[in-house]
């Protein structure tokens, strides 16, 4: 599917017609100059003409779409979860992020964004955990002093969150569903994603000129959290390692709500539930092996374990709920 190979899929006047480059169609849907039945005829065609070109070009024109932030982390950590929120286990990588964000050099500074949509979204949890910023520049003051960011799509890509409800009503895995966990404002060079076991050289064909280094955890869906028995695949421009994890599966007998995932990651930062504490650990080895910092399963997994008994999470969590409070707080009364 090269240049131009919708031509002649819709015909009518000008601005809204479904004519032109891959690129320039995918900018008139985020522009809003096509019908909304025009969008959604686009979106379901591509949803079953799906290849990494395609979605390399929809990557492409959602990047020159995003409203950039001053800071440069091109070092920071993208992880990058799907919008819908799952909800037959935690997410593990949150609770990894928060004690390896106190690494003395700051090594780990992880990125995490989402959108509030109809159904319940990764972005909930945020909300529900108290760290969501009214702001791009509040966001992007977390991710330097803390390490730790979370930044709200409906800031820095509102094209793209303005057809929210129009996606919804179509229920279908569309375009941007498989593209949109790869867009931040703040170019990072590093991603972690999950993939299934089908859909691991298409995840490595888009995204192998887009990052310096990037993972993929295959064995938990499109979610990047080790949750059982996973491959980690690593791929660089030079080299492609593959790392196999052993641990048990997470087992969850009820469905997790926003408030139940929030909940859990709470305690879990707070030593209360240490039958869980491998899976932080493994994936705290996860963000590090990404990162490059280290180069085995166990030196991360030790690391992460030693810093995690060093401290008290519980509070190091608050602090975080505390800054955001402090920067939303600042933000609303110097308006």
């Amino acid at each position: 599917m090269g240049r131009g190979f919708l031509r002649g899929f819709f015909k009518e006047n000008k601005d809204n017609r479904l004519t032109g480059s891959l690129q320039e169609i995918i900018d008139k849907i985020l522009s809003r100059k096509l019908s909304d039945i025009k969008i959604s005829s686009f979106l379901v065609f591509l949803k079953y003409h799906r290849s990494p070109y395609t979605f390399g070009k929809a990557i492409d024109v959602l990047r020159s779409k995003v409203e950039k932030v001053d800071l440069f982390l091109p070092d920071s950590v993208e992880v990058g979860y799907p919008y819908p929120m799952k909800e037959k286990s935690p997410y593990f990588m949150i609770a990894s992020a928060v004690v390896l964000s106190l690494l003395p050099k700051s090594e780990i500074k992880a990125v995490f964004h989402g959108d509030n949509t109809g159904r319940s979204s990764t972005k909930d949890i945020f909300d529900y955990l108290g760290i969501t910023l009214l702001t791009n520049e509040d966001s992007e003051n977390m991710l330097k002093n803390l390490n730790i960011g979370f930044f709200n799509r409906a800031l820095f890509l509102p094209s793209l969150s303005d057809l929210n409800g129009l996606r919804e009503e179509l229920n279908i895995k569309d375009l941007f569903s498989y593209t949109e966990r790869f867009v931040n404002p703040v170019s990072s060079m590093y991603h972690v994603t999950g993939s299934g076991s089908l859909n691991v050289e298409f995840y490595k064909e888009i995204l192998r000129d887009r990052y310096k280094r990037f993972g993929i955890v295959v064995g938990g869906g499109e979610f990047p959290d080790v949750v059982g028995r996973s491959k980690l695949i690593i791929c660089t421009d030079e080299i492609l390692k593959q790392y196999d994890i052993e641990i048990d599966d997470f087992r969850l007998e009820k469905k997790f709500s926003s408030k139940d995932h929030a909940d859990f990651l709470t305690d879990l930062l707070g030593k209360k539930l240490p039958q869980y504490e491998k899976y932080l650990f493994i994936n705290g080895a996860v963000l590090l092996l990404v990162r490059g910092f280290t180069d085995s399963i166990e030196e991360g997994y030790k690391i992460t374990q030693d810093l995690f008994y060093s401290y008290d999470f519980s509070q190091i969590l608050r602090n975080i709920q505390r800054y955001s409070d402090y920067l939303n707080y600042k933000n609303i009364y110097e308006i």
